[in-house]
């Protein structure tokens, strides 16, 4: 029972409610460059996967605290640089396939594996927005916690979901230089 209800939500239910499994070719932002009058409220936007979502900053890296920042959008990470300053500014987000799991950005970074290098996303952040360009796309073990210190560059941004999306195997890592 527990095996066919598990097919069931993956192959019926999840993908009635999850985003659209294509990348479109309409664009929510159509030039990255362009001076664009930014909010107060911080947000991440990746014009390829049309997604534009909250970003929570959390001010600890306390499991239970980062889960509940989840059910609020992509979660800043606490002991990493905010946007626009040098360092590793880290973002994680759920991409999850289970109708079950808490919050409505469960599915925020679901499509984050049709980014490649070259792509751009953007960080608003203080009225200000930061743009990054990825330059490394990689896998890595959920033990691998070197993907959330340096990079070795000065501004950088580093995305990070789980892989195969609804999945705790493996951890999809995008890092971006700031541009």
């Amino acid at each position: 029972g527990i095996f066919m209800f598990g097919f069931f939500n993956e192959k019926f239910i999840a993908p009635l409610i999850t985003p659209s499994r294509e990348v479109t070719s309409t664009q929510i932002i159509v030039d990255p460059n362009a001076n664009v009058a930014v909010g107060p409220e911080p947000k991440i936007i990746i014009p390829k996967i049309n997604l534009e979502i909250p970003m929570v900053y959390v001010d600890t890296i306390d499991e239970n605290a980062i889960q509940n920042g989840l059910e609020n959008g992509a979660v800043h990470y606490a002991t990493s640089p905010k946007p626009g300053q040098n360092g590793n500014v880290v973002v994680v987000g759920h991409s999850s396939s289970n109708i079950f799991n808490n919050g409505k950005y469960k599915f925020a970074f679901v499509l984050l594996n049709r980014l490649q290098v070259g792509d751009t996303f953007m960080m608003n952040y203080n009225g200000k927005r930061y743009t990054y360009k990825i330059f490394e796309r990689k896998i890595v073990k959920p033990n691998e916690v070197s993907v959330l210190g340096p990079t070795g560059r000065t501004a950088t941004a580093t995305l990070i979901t789980c892989d195969p999306p609804g999945s705790n195997v493996n951890r999809l890592v995008m890092v971006a230089d700031q541009i």
